[in-house]
């Protein structure tokens, strides 16, 4: 083509792209397979018109040959020598290594043909498809992200993976994808850009392992009928739903549950009732409305259970009124739910309006023996009263919120956008997490009779909070239905119960909160202490019982133990903070015998043995009495170990003989 070896400019037919005009360089990463005309243009000498020259040029697709393994990305298993591009027609004929997609860069092919006999595995990775999906072989996706990213209308056929499952699916066609047959994401499914026509094939399945989801975070959307399947570790008993869907019916649960049952066994809540509360709404047309959540029996059967719910799926702004009449049973509690298919966090930076609404949330759990009972934990300001509740909302799970108090009734608004969702897809659908660095204790009231009918609460120290109920840092008691289990609750000085109950920063040291217990059943109610931040900076920590006068410790493992007949105490006990150190017997003369303290976390100890060395030995405990470290057959004189503990207070026990001496210490790893 030079033309007497003069330059010329390069062009072709379309879909052959040059690297550089001047030198006919192909780029073929940019090129697509195909055959195509190249002309040379040369300008003639003299200024007489061009001359022109014209070559065929074939762009052959690439051909997977394993001649040097099965990894993807090694050239030597392509017949050209490189690995494909985004344009690059791709054929996988049956020989003896089949192409595996698990390590190096992402897969990238525009159409891709599998031949009878022959497979392709992603696994760990991801492969881009830009064309066209022809199987007649094996396409294993199940552990890997199949990226659909053309330039023109794209589509999935019956059939094409194994199994009709892949793990994520990734859409970036501002043309649009579309489903032809049906197929099951076990992870997340991401448009980032174009539609995704479901067309009813598209299932976001469910297991013990995790949920799938739908990222709210992609530009795109996904259109036509989808299942969102909710595994459930047991079906016994009640369960509180949402709906992902914009207009799903209660006859979705109907192939989970029977609804014709004699005793009702779906129920939406109304505030405003003058009773419970609850309403049965087992009548199959009645619509499942988004932000809205649903109490459904299972019925008596503990076997794990995969409820499924089908619809077109909510996506961006929703919103929700809620009311709180301060009726007698109701108390200006509403059952929410998330109206997604991906869980939410409650505590996202943006996203949330939550107008007249406290920022606590309260889940159900379902009893283990009673099919009509649970009980409630709550959540507020990254605390939960249980130590298992979070933030993060499941996919299709109703939740319990409060509509403040105020001048009665009280309007409230709950909206959400895209902001508020994420991508948590092992978040059991009823919880687990634990407080962070503030400090805080843990306390349960438990049946001796049995030790599952436990009822714990929080008590938390905020300098922003007060001794009042404050709807930013306080959860309400929602009494628990379970008829065995106590109502433990804290009351503030405005009478107010609270399962989780913040006070001010530095009362601590010198704190006397109420406690008040709801009893359906005569017989011995167990106090203690659950949990405790280690570097809670009071001393003592102990329950008084006002009506017999009996005050107990409850650090290093103490409990209050007392018969109590079935009824509601609410001026009975109080619980005790206080730097007035707790009594630790001493025998002897264990300040001649034993001294210790610590710098850091490193422990530094003196000991005046005789030259004993045997039958000694020290004890190092946290406050609630568990064994950190145990240390024996110590040596006389000087000596110091690093403890590895954390940061907070702990009791330092050093027994040789007779003689038994404790010590409080604190641990600051700064």
């Amino acid at each position: 083509f030079s033309g007497g070896g003069r330059a010329g400019i390069f062009s072709s037919t379309p879909g052959l792209v040059f690297i550089n005009n001047a030198t006919g360089e192909v780029n073929l990463a940019a090129s697509t397979s195909g055959n195509y005309i190249v002309t040379n243009t040369i300008a003639a000498s003299g200024g007489c018109g061009v001359v022109t020259a014209t070559s065929p040029i074939d762009i052959s697709g690439l051909i997977w040959t394993g001649a040097s393994g099965t990894d993807w990305n090694v050239t030597g298993n392509w017949s050209c020598g490189f690995v494909p591009y985004l344009t690059t027609v791709v054929q996988i004929p049956d020989v003896t290594n089949k192409p595996v997609l698990s390590t190096g860069a992402t897969g990238t092919v525009n159409n891709l043909t599998i031949n009878p006999g022959s497979s392709l595995t992603i696994s760990g990775n991801t492969i881009q498809i830009a064309g066209a999906i022809t199987n007649n072989g094996t396409f294993t996706a199940t552990d890997g992200t199949v990226e659909l990213n053309g330039a023109s209308a794209q589509s999935i056929g019956s059939s094409v993976f194994s199994s009709n499952t892949i793990k994520n699916l990734t859409i970036n066609n501002s043309s649009g994808v579309s489903l032809l047959g049906p197929l099951s994401v076990t992870g997340i499914v991401n448009v980032q850009s174009g539609t995704l026509s479901s067309g009813g094939n598209l299932t976001l399945a469910s297991t013990a392992s995790g949920t799938a989801l739908i990222n709210g975070s992609g530009a795109g959307s996904v259109t036509g009928n989808v299942t969102m399947q909710r595994y459930l570790p047991s079906g016994f008993g009640y369960k509180y739903f949402s709906s992902p869907f914009q207009s799903a019916t209660v006859n979705e649960f109907g192939d989970d549950m029977d609804l014709t049952y004699w005793f009702p066994t779906f129920y939406s809540f109304d505030e405003n009732s003058v009773n419970s509360g609850w309403i049965d709404y087992t009548n199959t047309s009645g619509t499942l409305d988004p932000l809205h959540g649903y109490a459904v029996n299972f019925g008596s059967d503990p076997a794990a259970k995969t409820i499924d719910v089908t619809g077109v799926v909510n996506n961006g702004s929703q919103s929700a009124t809620f009311y709180n009449h301060n009726n007698t049973y109701t108390l200006g509690f509403n059952l929410a739910g998330n109206p997604y298919p991906s869980p939410i966090d409650w505590d996202a930076a943006s996203g949330w309006t939550k107008t007249n609404i406290d920022d606590a949330i309260y889940y159900f759990k379902a009893s283990t023996t009673d099919e009509y009972g649970g009980t409630y934990s709550s959540y507020v300001n990254k605390t939960s009263s249980d130590g298992l509740a979070t933030a993060t909302i499941p996919s299709m799970q109703g939740f319990f919120i409060h509509v403040s108090d105020g001048t009665y009734p009280v309007t409230g608004t709950l909206a959400m956008d895209n902001n508020v969702r994420i991508t948590d897809l092992t978040h059991a659908f009823l919880k687990s997490d634990e407080k962070g660095t503030i400090q805080f204790i843990r306390l349960s009231a438990t049946s001796e009779n049995d030790t599952t009918a436990s009822d714990p609460l929080v008590v938390y120290f905020d300098e922003k909070a007060s001794a009042f109920f404050d709807g930013n840092l306080d959860a309400l008691k929602l009494m628990n239905s379970d008829y065995f289990v106590p109502n433990f609750y804290t009351i503030g000085i405005d009478g107010k119960k609270m399962s989780i109950d913040a006070r001010p920063a530095g009362t601590s040291s010198d704190a006397h909160i109420k406690l008040g217990l709801d009893l359906n059943l005569d017989g011995y109610i167990i106090f203690r202490i659950n949990n405790i931040s280690t570097d809670l900076s009071c001393d003592k920590v102990s329950i008084t019982d006002l009506a017999s006068g009996k005050e107990q410790d409850l650090l290093h493992g103490g409990v209050y133990r007392v018969f109590l007949t079935a009824g509601e105490y609410q001026d009975r006990f109080v619980l005790n903070l206080s730097e007035t150190a707790t009594v630790i017997p001493e025998t002897g003369t264990g300040n001649d015998l034993f001294s210790v303290y610590a710098t850091h976390r490193i422990i530094k100890m003196q000991l005046n043995l005789d030259g004993k060395t045997s039958g000694n030995h020290l004890t190092i405990t946290n406050l609630t009495g568990q064994i950190m470290i145990i240390k024996k057959n110590l040596q006389t004189g000087y000596q110091e170990f690093d403890s590895g503990l954390k940061d907070g207070f702990y009791i330092v026990t050093f027994t040789s003989g007779n003689y038994s001496v404790s010590r409080k210490i604190l641990i600051k790893n700064l």
